[in-house]
């Protein structure tokens, strides 16, 4: 297509010029040929035209289904990072409820140790009171019998035990 619209350039510079007005006189049949030539010339260029243009709309078509995958890709990523994140969340939580729980089952294993030790303690010292009562009980029924109440007495005030069960 170039070089006919460099044949239109020549022709017009062979042409001669009128004296007034300024017009050019150009070759008919020269300016037919060339005419032509141009529109037989012309649908190869509007062919190649309609390609590339057919051309660039499937490149952007292309290009459009390649930024709806990514998009989408990128869309599905999110939602996938979003449910991690609530895995995580509800994990840490879980985490959490797991910790409160056993906290508060060994608050109440302490509780129910120290009420048990409690009760053990009180047991015993029941236990040991009567064993003293017991041990006291004896001790005067030795001294009585070991002859005189009185002299048993004193001894048991000397050594700090009284004649009377504590009671």
């Amino acid at each position: 297509m170039q070089s006919l619209v460099d044949q239109l350039e020549r022709l017009i510079q062979s042409a001669s010029r009128l004296p007034v007005g300024g017009k050019l006189l150009v070759d008919e049949s020269a300016l037919r040929q060339l005419a032509q030539e141009m529109r037989a010339a012309l649908p190869d260029q509007q062919r190649d035209a309609q390609r590339l243009a057919a051309e660039r709309e499937r490149i952007l078509a292309d290009a459009r289904s390649q930024a709806r995958r990514i998009v989408e890709d990128a869309h599905g990523q999110t939602g996938v990072r979003l449910d991690d994140q609530a895995v995580v969340q509800a994990a840490r939580q879980r985490a959490r409820d797991i910790t409160a729980e056993a906290e508060k089952t060994a608050a109440q294993l302490r509780s129910d140790a120290d009420q048990y030790i409690f009760n053990q303690f009180t047991m015993m010292e029941a236990r040991l009171t009567r064993v003293l009562r017991e041990v006291q009980a004896g001790q005067r029924a030795l001294t009585r019998s070991q002859g005189g109440g009185e002299e048993g007495d004193r001894r048991g005030a000397a050594s700090g035990q009284g004649g009377a069960a504590p009671g």
